[in-house]
């Protein structure tokens, strides 16, 4: 079991845990989720020990694994862990659940290794530990959609607690049986798979909507009784000041009702006031991203025609034989296990790497690419520098963009090498959606996005009206943003609509 009681945790002014409770039971497979930003990988760290809370205590009474984001393999302590024979035969067995196969483990060769090999060799390492409690941030970035689902099986049949954060939704509603969502220091719970909780948030928003709702309608009914109320409190502060000098009994039995009156009416406004004061919770802004594309359409029906393509690397063959057509506005998905060759396929669509076979190319393709990695931005730039460099009208979208994908004006001034992945991420995105590019490709534009940005990026996809080429292994993502898939398995591209 594992327990946080009232944890605080502080970051300068801005409070990322407040008084914070959570109790986690053995066996549970929870899911933490939360924009960027709301603290999901501090709330792992005080977890596990790398942080302390500023308040609070966190109960630990069993033994715990932690794969971190990014993790680096250390060569020396998989060696040296090897030496014990109950832990490299578990280690050994989860590398073939997760169908990599290695034996060298120097250095040099793990650092040689893909960004999805290494993922899984760290799983590998977690688990044969044999944990009581797996704590996973990330653990989906770089796997391919077969890796993903290897993970799943195994996460299922696993004995102990497992914790991931992760914004993956497939894999989430694969693995996990309840949902902890942190957002302004505070901790929700949410039982069932993500889908499960989104119904629950969604419901939460209409009641929330309709409560909104009623109490803007009691504000403006309070208000037009305040209003007979102070017309009541002028008339009788009038007949006060300009009665008669003779007073008869009868007048000031009047003026006595007028003061009377008043002061009722004083008083109701008041309690009126005090109505208007109550705190209601408003309903979310959603943020709208807007693009505007100085394009031309490709002039053709068809982006490109493949003919009996074909592509060999060195020894290895990585398809051959291949027919395949992207029309004009078309929106694919490129997938395939790691390494088959999806990148090398778009520098092939793309002009930049030599092929066999035939591939008509539109002549009015104007294709933009972003790439994996983020760094071909400058690190020394800020957003404003950035914003300087565009006329106006692309200024405006370049900066409501950023803002709408939850980018804070106050790190407009913070060098883009100090910025978080997910923030570069949102930067490039910004970029290619204000692109002149007829063709947009896009290699795992989702890595490092939260749920609430990938929804907004489906958005701006679904409204482009040039053609896309997706390589994610985010299936949840692919659904909601391509109409057709070509997938490289088997040395060759297959065509699914």
């Amino acid at each position: 079991m594992m327990q946080l009681h009232k944890v605080t945790k502080e970051f300068g002014n801005k409070i990322v845990l407040d008084n914070a409770n959570l109790i986690i039971y053995d066996g549970e497979k929870i899911g933490i989720i939360g924009d960027n930003g709301q603290g999901k990988s501090t709330l792992l760290d005080i977890m596990v020990g790398n942080q302390q809370p500023d308040e609070g205590k966190v109960i630990v009474d069993n033994k715990f694994g932690f794969l971190q984001q990014n993790a680096k393999l250390n060569a020396d302590d998989i060696l040296f862990r090897l030496e014990d024979g109950v832990f490299s035969n578990q280690f050994f067995m989860y590398l073939k659940q997760l169908d990599i196969s290695i034996n060298d483990f120097s250095q040099s060769r793990l650092d040689s290794l893909s960004c999805g090999e290494r993922t899984k060799i760290a799983i590998a390492t977690i688990l044969a530990n044999s944990p009581d409690t797996l704590i996973l941030d990330e653990p989906t970035n770089h796997l391919d959609l077969n890796g993903k689902q290897k993970l799943v099986e195994i996460l299922n049949n696993y004995y102990g607690a497992v914790i991931l954060v992760s914004h993956d939704i497939d894999f989430l509603n694969g693995t996990i049986h309840k949902i902890i969502e942190i957002k302004d220091g505070k901790l929700s719970e949410y039982y069932g798979n993500y889908d499960d909780y989104y119904a629950q948030k969604e419901n939460e928003k209409l009641s929330i909507a309709r409560e909104y709702e009623k109490h803007q309608k009691k504000i403006k009914d309070i208000n037009r009784q305040i209003e007979v109320y102070q017309r009541a409190m002028a008339i009788s502060d009038k007949k006060a000041r300009f009665g008669s000098k003779e007073r008869t009994c009868d007048v000031l039995t009047q003026d006595a009702r007028a003061s009377s009156l008043s002061r009722f009416a004083a008083s109701r406004v008041s309690k009126l006031r005090q109505e208007l004061d109550k705190d209601v919770q408003r309903p979310e802004h959603e943020h709208l991203i807007t693009y505007k594309l100085k394009k031309e359409d490709i002039k053709t029906r068809f982006a490109f025609i493949a003919e009996d393509l074909g592509k060999v690397l060195g020894d290895k063959v990585l398809f051959e034989h291949a027919n395949f057509s992207i029309e004009n506005g078309d929106k694919v998905a490129l997938i395939g296990d790691n390494g088959v060759g999806k990148t090398t396929l778009i520098n092939i669509l793309t002009g930049k790497t030599d092929y066999v076979g035939k591939l008509y190319v539109a002549p009015s393709i104007r294709p933009c690419v972003m790439q994996q990695d983020i760094y071909d931005l400058d690190f020394n730039q800020t957003i404003n520098d950035m914003s300087r460099m565009y006329d106006k009208d692309y200024r405006t979208h370049f900066i409501k963009n950023l803002c709408s994908m939850d980018i804070d004006k106050s790190r407009f001034d913070t060098p883009i090498g100090k910025l978080s992945s997910g923030e570069k991420m949102r930067i490039k995105l910004t970029q290619i959606i204000l692109s002149d590019a007829n063709l947009i490709v896009l290699d795992e534009p989702t890595n490092h996005l939260d749920i609430a940005n990938k929804k907004y990026l489906e958005k701006v996809l679904s409204g482009y009206s040039g053609t896309i080429i997706i390589i994610s292994h985010d299936k949840d993502f692919l659904q909601n943003t391509t109409n057709k898939t070509l997938e490289i398995k088997n040395n060759t591209i297959l065509v699914k609509s």
